[in-house]
């Protein structure tokens, strides 16, 4: 799943740490707050943090570092990679309008879930699945979607790697159960998730063939209650499926 350890460089790892410090503390943070999150020296995480600096991975105002626009290009440039996200974004937007809801894209990474792109309709509720949020497969159904797309090999290598936490106590946390879940979903075409990563949210998900490019799905995420009223989940269901149809056609063809 990642690279062989000897080849890492320490210096480089040191400052993905502090990096990643800053990540968790919001995104901006004094040093004194970043020291309390590593194990380095003072003077150590503040070199790193001037270098980052000098990247453009990190800005300083008024005694506090902040992450950096730099940041932002680069995901940018990561997040067109493929051409997924340019065809399937218009698709994704038109999921939100016409249902009221989140709508969201997310690709696989090193084994973890990346959300790519979300939108937002009048009505949506309000999570973490900005641009770049990391997710555990298991937990949500446009990661299971995905998971769902992968051969059975790759999904245990990812397990061994990860694991399965738990985020609520709807969460499943066994691989046999993952399993299972996972063969209805390729059976079904559409994964579910029922309040598995946030209490009182539920979540309908749909694998996209892209062919020889990342594997990706896509999703609507609404208040559970919603999702499950009267017949909404099943016109959800169809529009997921068909809106990632389109969006297989438009990549054939692009």
């Amino acid at each position: 799943m990642t690279g062989n350890k000897s080849e890492t460089v320490r210096a480089t790892e040191t400052s993905m740490a502090v990096l990643s410090a800053l990540e968790t503390l919001g995104g901006a943070a004094t040093l004194t707050e970043i020291c309390s999150s590593v194990e380095f020296a003072k003077s150590t995480v503040y070199k790193h943090l001037r270098t980052l600096e000098e990247g453009g991975l990190v800005v300083v105002r008024d005694d506090t570092f902040h992450i950096g626009l730099r940041c932002l290009e680069l995901g940018g440039i990561a997040q067109r990679e493929g051409g997924i996200y340019e065809v399937a974004k218009p698709e994704v937007r038109r999921m939100a309008v016409e249902t009221g809801e989140l709508a969201n894209l997310m690709v696989e990474e090193r084994g973890y879930g990346i959300y790519v792109h979300t939108a937002s309709g009048d009505r949506a509720v309000t999570l973490d699945t900005g641009l770049g949020k990391r997710v555990h497969l298991h937990k949500t159904a446009v990661g299971k979607a995905l998971l769902s797309s992968m051969a059975d090999e790759r999904i245990d290598a990812i397990v061994d790697e990860h694991g399965l936490p738990a985020e609520t106590d709807n969460t499943i946390t066994d691989r046999e159960s993952l399993f299972d879940e996972l063969e209805t979903i390729r059976e079904k075409g559409v994964a579910y998730d029922e309040e598995e990563r946030v209490d009182g949210t539920g979540c309908i998900g749909v694998p996209v063939d892209t062919g020889d490019r990342r594997e990706a799905a896509i999703s609507i995420t609404a208040p559970i209650h919603r999702l499950t009223a009267g017949d909404t989940q099943q016109r959800i269901i169809e529009m997921v499926k068909q809106t990632a149809n389109v969006i297989e056609v438009n990549l054939a063809h692009e």
